[in-house]
Protein backbone atom coordinates (compact mmCIF):
# COMPACT_ATOMS: atom_id res chain seq x y z
CA UNK A 1 0.00 0.00 0.00
CA UNK A 2 1.18 3.25 -1.27
CA UNK A 3 2.45 5.88 1.80
CA UNK A 4 -0.58 8.13 0.54
CA UNK A 5 -2.75 6.30 0.35
CA UNK A 6 -2.13 4.28 4.02
CA UNK A 7 -2.08 8.01 5.38
CA UNK A 8 -5.26 8.73 4.08
CA UNK A 9 -7.18 6.12 5.19
CA UNK A 10 -5.13 5.96 8.55
CA UNK A 11 -6.71 9.65 9.13
CA UNK A 12 -10.34 8.61 7.49
CA UNK A 13 -10.16 6.10 10.41
CA UNK A 14 -8.41 8.38 13.28
CA UNK A 15 -11.71 11.68 12.30
CA UNK A 16 -14.37 8.65 12.88
CA UNK A 17 -15.16 7.17 9.79
CA UNK A 18 -16.60 3.29 9.30
CA UNK A 19 -16.26 2.04 6.24
CA UNK A 20 -16.30 -2.02 5.40
CA UNK A 21 -13.87 -1.60 2.80
CA UNK A 22 -11.58 1.28 2.70
CA UNK A 23 -9.74 0.61 -0.44
CA UNK A 24 -13.01 0.50 -2.47
CA UNK A 25 -13.24 3.82 -0.75
CA UNK A 26 -10.05 5.11 -1.53
CA UNK A 27 -10.35 3.94 -5.36
CA UNK A 28 -13.69 6.01 -5.64
CA UNK A 29 -12.29 8.90 -3.88
CA UNK A 30 -9.33 9.26 -6.03
CA UNK A 31 -11.37 8.29 -9.00
CA UNK A 32 -13.82 10.69 -8.50
CA UNK A 33 -12.93 14.08 -10.74
CA UNK A 34 -16.50 16.33 -9.44
CA UNK A 35 -18.46 17.50 -6.67
CA UNK A 36 -20.95 14.89 -6.09
CA UNK A 37 -23.68 17.87 -5.45
CA UNK A 38 -22.28 20.83 -7.41
CA UNK A 39 -20.61 19.62 -10.00
CA UNK A 40 -17.60 21.85 -10.22
CA UNK A 41 -14.42 19.93 -10.87
CA UNK A 42 -11.73 19.56 -8.53
CA UNK A 43 -8.95 21.95 -8.96
CA UNK A 44 -6.20 23.48 -6.54
CA UNK A 45 -8.35 25.83 -5.29
CA UNK A 46 -11.36 23.88 -4.15
CA UNK A 47 -9.84 20.06 -3.35
CA UNK A 48 -12.11 17.03 -2.70
CA UNK A 49 -13.22 16.35 0.61
CA UNK A 50 -14.11 12.63 1.58
CA UNK A 51 -17.43 13.91 4.12
CA UNK A 52 -18.84 11.88 6.49
CA UNK A 53 -21.43 11.94 9.56
CA UNK A 54 -19.50 12.85 12.46
CA UNK A 55 -22.16 11.26 14.82
CA UNK A 56 -22.84 7.90 13.20
CA UNK A 57 -19.41 7.67 11.37
CA UNK A 58 -21.02 6.98 8.21
CA UNK A 59 -19.54 7.70 4.77
CA UNK A 60 -21.78 10.66 2.96
CA UNK A 61 -20.33 11.84 -0.03
CA UNK A 62 -17.40 13.13 -2.03
CA UNK A 63 -17.40 16.77 -2.37
CA UNK A 64 -15.68 20.01 -2.96
CA UNK A 65 -14.20 21.66 0.57
CA UNK A 66 -16.73 23.95 -0.07
CA UNK A 67 -19.96 22.37 -0.08
CA UNK A 68 -18.52 20.01 2.75
CA UNK A 69 -17.57 23.54 4.69
CA UNK A 70 -20.72 24.67 4.68
CA UNK A 71 -22.47 21.30 4.58
CA UNK A 72 -25.06 23.09 1.88
CA UNK A 73 -25.64 19.97 0.37
CA UNK A 74 -27.05 18.46 3.73
CA UNK A 75 -29.36 21.49 3.69
CA UNK A 76 -30.13 22.02 0.01
CA UNK A 77 -30.05 17.72 -1.74
CA UNK A 78 -31.33 18.83 -4.61
CA UNK A 79 -29.11 21.87 -5.20
CA UNK A 80 -29.23 25.57 -4.90
CA UNK A 81 -32.20 27.95 -6.43
CA UNK A 82 -31.47 31.03 -6.57
CA UNK A 83 -33.68 32.11 -4.09
CA UNK A 84 -32.15 29.17 -1.52
CA UNK A 85 -29.10 30.64 -2.34
CA UNK A 86 -30.07 34.33 -1.97
CA UNK A 87 -31.58 33.19 1.47
CA UNK A 88 -28.31 31.52 2.44
CA UNK A 89 -26.00 34.05 1.34
CA UNK A 90 -28.10 36.31 3.32
CA UNK A 91 -28.27 34.05 7.00
CA UNK A 92 -24.41 33.91 6.55
CA UNK A 93 -23.82 37.39 6.72
CA UNK A 94 -26.35 37.86 9.66
CA UNK A 95 -24.45 35.10 11.71
CA UNK A 96 -20.87 36.35 10.63
CA UNK A 97 -20.99 39.89 10.39
CA UNK A 98 -19.77 40.93 13.73
CA UNK A 99 -16.72 38.81 12.98
CA UNK A 100 -15.86 40.23 9.77
CA UNK A 101 -16.26 43.40 11.04
CA UNK A 102 -13.95 42.88 13.97
CA UNK A 103 -11.50 40.85 11.54
CA UNK A 104 -11.72 44.43 8.86
CA UNK A 105 -10.97 46.62 11.58
CA UNK A 106 -7.91 43.69 13.21
CA UNK A 107 -6.66 43.51 9.62
CA UNK A 108 -6.76 47.71 8.44
CA UNK A 109 -5.00 48.35 12.29
CA UNK A 110 -2.20 45.97 11.90
CA UNK A 111 -1.44 46.97 8.11
CA UNK A 112 -2.55 50.81 8.33
CA UNK A 113 1.09 51.83 6.87
CA UNK A 114 0.74 49.50 4.34
CA UNK A 115 -2.30 50.22 2.57
CA UNK A 116 -1.88 53.99 2.78
CA UNK A 117 1.19 53.47 0.90
CA UNK A 118 -0.82 51.14 -1.85
CA UNK A 119 -3.46 53.67 -2.15
CA UNK A 120 -1.01 56.83 -2.42
CA UNK A 121 0.53 54.94 -5.35
CA UNK A 122 -2.23 53.67 -6.67
CA UNK A 123 -3.36 56.96 -7.12
CA UNK A 124 -0.55 58.32 -8.38
CA UNK A 125 -0.20 55.57 -11.37
CA UNK A 126 -3.74 56.14 -11.97
CA UNK A 127 -4.12 59.26 -11.95
CA UNK A 128 -6.00 60.08 -15.19
CA UNK A 129 -8.13 57.20 -15.12
CA UNK A 130 -9.74 57.84 -11.86
CA UNK A 131 -10.53 61.83 -13.17
CA UNK A 132 -11.98 60.36 -16.06
CA UNK A 133 -14.03 58.28 -13.92
CA UNK A 134 -14.95 60.72 -11.97
CA UNK A 135 -16.01 63.49 -14.77
CA UNK A 136 -17.86 59.87 -16.07
CA UNK A 137 -19.74 59.41 -12.98
CA UNK A 138 -20.85 63.27 -12.90
CA UNK A 139 -22.27 63.48 -16.50
CA UNK A 140 -24.00 60.11 -15.82
CA UNK A 141 -25.00 61.15 -12.65
CA UNK A 142 -25.62 65.22 -13.37
CA UNK A 143 -29.54 65.13 -12.77
CA UNK A 144 -29.63 63.24 -9.38
CA UNK A 145 -26.68 65.42 -8.30
CA UNK A 146 -28.42 68.62 -8.87
CA UNK A 147 -31.26 67.46 -7.36
CA UNK A 148 -29.49 66.68 -4.07
CA UNK A 149 -27.63 69.99 -3.92
CA UNK A 150 -31.10 71.46 -4.15
CA UNK A 151 -32.64 69.45 -1.12
CA UNK A 152 -33.78 72.38 1.60
CA UNK A 153 -32.27 70.88 5.27
CA UNK A 154 -33.08 71.81 8.40
CA UNK A 155 -29.81 72.53 10.29
CA UNK A 156 -29.61 72.35 14.13
CA UNK A 157 -29.90 76.16 14.74
CA UNK A 158 -33.11 75.80 12.94
CA UNK A 159 -32.05 76.79 9.91
CA UNK A 160 -33.23 75.89 6.28
CA UNK A 161 -30.96 75.69 3.89
CA UNK A 162 -29.95 74.21 0.74
CA UNK A 163 -27.54 71.19 1.24
CA UNK A 164 -25.18 72.63 -1.23
CA UNK A 165 -24.57 75.62 1.12
CA UNK A 166 -24.77 73.76 4.42
CA UNK A 167 -20.91 73.95 4.99
CA UNK A 168 -20.68 77.53 3.95
CA UNK A 169 -23.82 77.97 6.71
CA UNK A 170 -22.03 76.29 9.61
CA UNK A 171 -19.31 79.20 8.98
CA UNK A 172 -22.09 82.37 9.46
CA UNK A 173 -22.81 84.24 12.41
CA UNK A 174 -26.08 82.97 13.52
CA UNK A 175 -25.06 78.96 13.71
CA UNK A 176 -22.00 79.71 14.90
CA UNK A 177 -24.10 81.76 18.02
CA UNK A 178 -26.02 78.88 17.87
CA UNK A 179 -23.20 76.47 18.88
CA UNK A 180 -22.02 78.60 21.39
CA UNK A 181 -25.04 79.07 23.56
CA UNK A 182 -25.30 74.98 23.99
Amino acid sequence: MPSSKYNMIYNWKKSGLICDDYNALYETYIGTMECEHCQIEFTKNNWRCLDHNHETGLFRKIVCHRCNNKDTYIKYPNGFTEQDRQEYSQEYYQANKQKKIEYQQEHYQANKQKIRQYQKEYQRANKDKISEQKKEYLRANKERIKEYNQEKIECDCGSIVCRKVISKHNRTKKHTEYLNSI
